[in-house]
């Protein structure tokens, strides 16, 4: 029997095969030998290393970097090649890029050559990206931004602080304020009149910490409280922010909190958000979870994590840290099914439920399995298919349907299971939060993975839970479902049928320019139709 896998694993740091890049790298026909290289290889870690094999300094190479792939690729090979342009110290070579962010220039463009600098280390470059706070192309001042991040220097505050007095896009300033975050170290500040304020009084002798930022404790940098309690057995992690009536915002099954602390800052300011960190099998310690029958991985544990979340909330209330009124929840992905699960057996703790690219149950999920690798065959993206079919295990083989050949394999196919969640491939935002390769700690030994990635273990999706199987509580909920061709794991026949589950009380709303991540691709929509949805709107 085949049975529906979601393995977050430990992950390889990739080196990339040794692919030939075309002996006439430069020149005419060296740009149409490389085309023809980059598009007959369907592996991306080939694609990758001839873009990092070119070289900035000859004409025909950095137009391939530039208008090829900073311009049209997606986001790895665009990383690629702010990698290879990161590495550039000829003045002659920095003045062409800089030339080129003119106000002509092209956005995408643009946008790598200033996290390209950002990444080079070189505080040169500190001026130019001020400079670039003040481009009329929103995509430019969020690169400015971030990059001004990753070099901390004190003349960049000023900027950062005025770039954000005048700032209305969401997606510009939250990255202003965690850079301005990274760069000073200095937290619980939301909003630039708090900065201006501390600025006023600090300037003249602040002076930039020294000591890399990358090799601190994320934790201890990041604003609001950190919430740590063992419940029903059960480790829990959490960090408390805002104001206002509290939330509960449970990331998708394997993945930090950390992509949805950044996309609903915004959100703060009308409510107190709890932004989950989903235990692990580790997590579950009184029993321990145990491996489903036959099978080398538990049942994804439901019923222990609402308990769980009960639990919390009793916690939470006696400390004082939120009201003692229901959760409104927010869920994405897979921990949907928890969030039903609790409305459905606690409906007197639950005033609201926003389910993000929610599938009803194991049916649906398995038919967004399907439909993602009949995508991966249309369009011909080969680690697309294999990614879906390595989401099948085979009880009888002992093996999923595909399993990676090597390390570079093995990490095409977790970078393609977090970027077909997003519309726009090219965009950065993908890798910025995918992160580098890191070590984390699990249970008692170490894991090693993107940064996005929580590790905590495979698990397989209950084969008898559907929605429709639940108590039909009319609970107040919002459906967000990505409306672009490319979302097909999610539906949205199965959108409408999990709204009808709570009648007159379910809505959906469709995002046409997102996947399944519309509070990032779609921010300033999405954060006004939950705040209306919540009865929090301050307009």
């Amino acid at each position: 029997m085949k049975y529906r896998a979601f393995a977050i694993a430990a992950v390889a740091s990739a080196t990339c095969l040794g692919v030939t890049l075309p002996s006439a790298a430069q020149g005419e026909v060296g740009a149409k030998e490389f085309k023809k290289a980059f598009v007959e290889t369907q592996n991306s870690w080939e694609r990758r290393a001839l873009v990092e094999r070119l070289d900035p300094t000859d004409d025909k190479s950095l137009e391939l970097l530039t208008e090829f792939v900073l311009n049209e690729q997606d986001w790895y090979m665009r990383e690629a090649a702010i990698s290879v342009l990161a590495g550039a110290y000829d003045p002659g070579l920095i003045q062409k890029l800089e030339r080129m962010c003119g106000s002509r220039g092209k956005p995408m463009i643009v946008e790598g050559i200033c996290m390209a600098f950002g990444k080079s280390g070189n505080k040169d470059r500190v001026p130019f990206l001020v400079d670039q706070l003040g481009s009329k192309k929103w995509v430019v001042k969020r690169a400015a931004a971030i990059a001004l991040g990753h070099l901390p220097d004190k003349r960049a505050i000023t900027p950062l602080i005025n770039a954000w007095k005048g700032e209305d896009k969401f997606m510009v300033w939250v990255h202003i304020l965690e850079s301005l975050e990274r760069i000073t170290r200095q937290k619980n500040m939301p909003k630039a009149a708090d900065w201006e304020a501390w600025w006023n009084t600090v300037k003249d002798t602040f002076e930039v910490p020294t000591d890399d930022p990358d090799q601190l404790d994320e934790e201890e940098l990041k604003s609001g409280d950190r919430v740590r309690t063992r419940v029903r057995g059960t480790n829990l992690d959490s960090r408390l922010r805002g104001s206002g009536l509290p939330l509960l915002v449970l990331p998708d099954y394997g993945l930090e909190n950390d992509y949805l602390q950044t996309y609903l800052r915004n959100l703060e300011e009308t409510n107190r958000i709890l932004y989950v960190k989903l235990p692990g099998s580790s997590d579950f310690t009184d029993p321990p979870l145990q491996n489903a029958p036959g099978l080398p991985a538990p049942w994804y544990p439901i019923d222990r994590l609402v308990e769980a979340f009960e639990e919390l909330h009793k916690e939470l209330v006696k400390d004082g840290k939120i009201e003692d009124k229901p959760f409104a929840i927010m869920a994405h992905g897979l921990t949907c099914w928890i969030a039903m699960k609790y409305a459905a057996t606690r409906p007197q703790r639950v005033r609201k439920m926003i389910l993000i690219a929610p599938t009803s149950g194991n049916k649906a999920w398995g038919d967004g399995r399907d439909r993602l690798e009949r995508r991966g065959q249309q369009i011909r993206d080969l680690e697309l298919e294999h990614f879906a079919q390595s989401l099948l295990y085979n009880s009888q083989t002992g093996k999923h349907n595909y399993e990676a050949t090597g390390p570079e394999d093995s990490a095409a196919l977790t970078r393609k299971s977090w970027t077909c969640r997003f519309f726009d491939y090219r965009d950065l935002e993908i890798g910025r939060i995918f992160g580098p390769i890191v070590e984390k700690q699990v249970g008692n030994g170490r894991s090693v993975g993107p940064k996005v990635l929580r590790p905590m273990g495979s698990v397989f999706i209950p084969d008898d839970f559907s929605l429709f199987k639940l108590d039909r509580v009319p609970t107040q909920t919002l459906v967000v479902v990505g409306g672009s061709q490319s979302a097909v794991w999610t539906s949205q026949e199965d959108a409408n049928a999990i709204a009808r589950h709570y009648g007159q009380a379910g809505r959906v709303v469709t995002f046409p320019n997102s996947d399944r991540m519309p509070f990032i691709e779609e921010n300033d929509k999405f954060v006004e139709i939950v705040q209306r949805f919540l009865g929090t709107s301050r307009r």
